[in-house]
Order: C-alpha cells, then structure tokens, then sequence
C-alpha cells in the first residue's frame, strides 16, 4: 500500500494519508503505526522515536482543571438539591400555605435536605 507523507523539519511524518497532497512523498510498504513511531533521517534511513515524555500539567492548567471539577460537582449538587426540595420541602410549604402544616415544618424538611447535600469546597 502506497502512503503519502508530509515530514516535518526533524523528518517526523506530521501528516499520512492514502491520496496525495501538495508537499507529500509517497512511501511503499510502510504502515502507518510504523510511521507514527519513526522519523526519516537527512539520510534517508528509518530511526525509532523516542516514546513522548509525560509532560506535567502548568500551574494555571491545574488550576483550571480544579475549577472546571468544582464547577461540575457545584451543578450536581444544585441539581440534587432542587430535586430533593421538589420532592420533601416543597409539599411541606403548600401544606403551610393551606394552614396543613407549620412553617416550621417546612423549613425543617428545607434545612434537612440542604444538610444532606453541603456545597462542595474548592480544591
């Protein structure tokens, strides 16, 4: 199967591709998997790469990804919260308004259910 390859200055293929593009060289009998972990050499000759080094996130990467945690346990906390209210507080509140229940009663049932789902802390 014929390849077509865009190298890059090092001689690493940066773009494979089965049909021509503009800059590409076709190569014969090379696969693909072959080519994602070689480099051409200025001579011509096929050497290994090296595996990519694991690169440790920035500060302000981690940081992001911290928020972006935070941001997402905050929505699933605000979500259950409004159910669980929906379900146990929100009865008891029109039951208060129909002289059914006290208003105790319900702000009761609304501190309990805000009491099984606390705001989460950021990291």
């Amino acid at each position: 199967m014929t390849l077509h390859v865009l190298f890059t200055k090092d001689g690493v293929p940066g773009w494979i591709g089965s049909d021509p593009r503009e800059g590409s060289e076709s190569v014969e009998g090379l696969t693909v998997e072959f080519l994602a972990t070689h480099r051409r050499t200025s001579r011509g000759k096929w050497v290994a790469r090296p595996p990519a080094a694991e690169v440790d996130p920035s500060p302000e990467d981690s940081a992001a990804q911290r928020e972006a945690e935070y941001q997402a346990a905050l929505i699933a906390r605000d979500e259950a919260l409004r159910l669980a209210l929906a379900a146990e507080a929100d009865p008891l509140f029109f039951k208060w308004q129909r002289d059914e229940a006290s208003r105790e009663d319900w702000l009761a049932a609304v501190a309990a259910v805000k009491a099984r789902f606390p705001k989460p802390e950021r990291a």
